[in-house]
């Protein structure tokens, strides 16, 4: 049997080390979709660790070789795609040729099988919540299929492998996505802290320009109003409105860097879901009218609570859904909110729109200080959310392509049962 265990466990940890090293070339996170050079980045990793598992097989099963190289197949396409997948089995596949052997063309069908199954559950495991049910069903239905080809094409192999080589199969396979779970995790913490990070240096310049500013603004904008009241003056009668909305615009600025630096404290209670996505659809509609904007919703049916403060939430859909109004562009829009998914700690509700939507380069920038698509925007909107679901514990990140319109998920926490 240690012949069997010796280059199994070297082809594991072949398979733990090119995970990190993926993962410092190209980071793994789950609020971007991968990028053309990204994907295949990850399917050249993914086959140079499966050609070091091929390197690494037990040699003492008569002209086979067996080793985990499937492995870096199933995870590739799981996390990465189909690109990745197959660029993964191609390699594999050629080498396997290449080594030649009685067994060889068997050794490609199986690369197939493993990039096929994994393809098929793709899908399904792309969800949060069906995550781990996805990768036992992918394991399970590999492993069946796996034994019964090499039972009746091998029928050499001692009983004693099959324990052994399924069993390293399967603790590398979930021991990877265990390992890129975490991995994710930790990235998304650390931009979370870069991010923080700015927003902090906005809430020094916003406690330092605050109330110098905004004093003088009111006190103009009154004089304003005194002299174009009762004045014979047709140019400051005329421009006088003009002045005026300039200056709200410029107070309501300064409104939004003072909510970024001191929002305050969320008042936390279980709300009901659907009663106050209604009460705010039924604000913001008016103003989706104005734009030849449907917003359409359709009730759960269930009872569904969430934990949070309900000015926040309110505030941050009104914005979000705002925004999709806006993106439009005076075209006939519509606005889908539903719920997207949940677990047992949250739900996470979608807004989607059929707006003009965002590059990948412009949603990699989305909710930085100071950038926005806007014409007249500051960029300070999608901050103000952020920082108001995160202060409630929940997260929003957003999904778009170009001429395709926008998808906002916000992960809310749920009333715990």
């Amino acid at each position: 049997m240690k012949y069997f265990l010796q280059p199994l466990f070297v082809n594991i940890a072949v398979i733990f080390s090119l995970t990190y090293i993926a993962n410092t070339i190209v980071p793994f996170l789950i609020e971007r979709k991968l990028a053309l050079k990204a994907k295949m980045l990850y399917g050249g990793i993914a086959g140079i660790c499966a050609l070091l598992c091929m390197a690494y097989p037990i040699e003492t099963l008569k002209d086979s070789f067996f080793d985990l190289r499937n492995v870096p197949i199933v995870v590739a396409t799981l996390y990465g795609g189909l690109l990745p997948g197959a660029i993964c089995t191609i390699i594999v596949s050629i080498a396997r040729l290449i080594i030649g052997g009685h067994f060889a063309f068997l050794g490609v069908v199986l690369a197939l099988v493993a990039f096929v199954i994994a393809g098929a559950y793709k899908g399904f495991f792309t969800e949060e919540m069906k995550k781990w049910r996805a990768g036992i069903v992918i394991a399970a239905v590999y492993t069946i299929i796996y034994m019964m080809i090499i039972h009746s094409e091998m029928d050499f192999l001692p009983r004693d492998f099959y324990w052994v080589y399924f069993i390293c199969f399967n603790v590398s396979f979930f021991t990877s996505i265990i390992l890129i779970e975490r991995l994710t995790f930790i990235n998304m913490r650390l931009e979370e802290t870069a991010y923080l990070d700015k927003l902090s240096v906005v809430g020094q310049m916003a406690a330092a320009i605050a109330h110098e500013v905004r004093n003088p603004l009111t006190t103009v904008r009154g004089l304003i109003q005194f002299l174009a009241k009762d004045t014979e003056d047709k140019k400051l009668e005329e421009l006088a409105p003009l002045i005026l909305d300039e200056l709200d615009r410029t107070n309501k600025i300064i409104t939004d860097y003072l909510t970024l630096v001191k929002p305050g404290k969320p008042d936390l209670k279980a709300l009901q879901l659907d009663k106050l996505i209604q009460d705010t659809l039924s604000l913001i509609r008016p103003y989706g009218f104005l734009h030849n904007t449907v917003i359409a919703y359709e009730l759960t049916g269930e009872n569904d609570e969430i934990v949070a403060d309900e000015h926040h939430v309110k505030q941050c859909l009104i914005n979000i859904i705002k925004n999709a109004i806006e993106s439009t562009n005076g075209k006939e829009g519509l606005i889908t909110v539903y719920k997207h998914s949940f677990s047992k700690d949250s739900i996470t509700l979608a807004i989607e729109d059929n707006g003009k939507g965002m590059s990948e380069e412009e949603l990699q920038q989305i909710g930085l200080p100071f950038y926005t698509t806007k014409t007249k925007g500051t960029g300070l909107g999608t901050m103000i959310i952020s920082r108001l679901i995160r202060d409630i514990g929940g997260s929003v990140r957003y999904e778009s392509k170009p001429e395709e319109g926008t998808k906002v998920l916000l992960t809310l926490p749920v009333k715990s049962s």
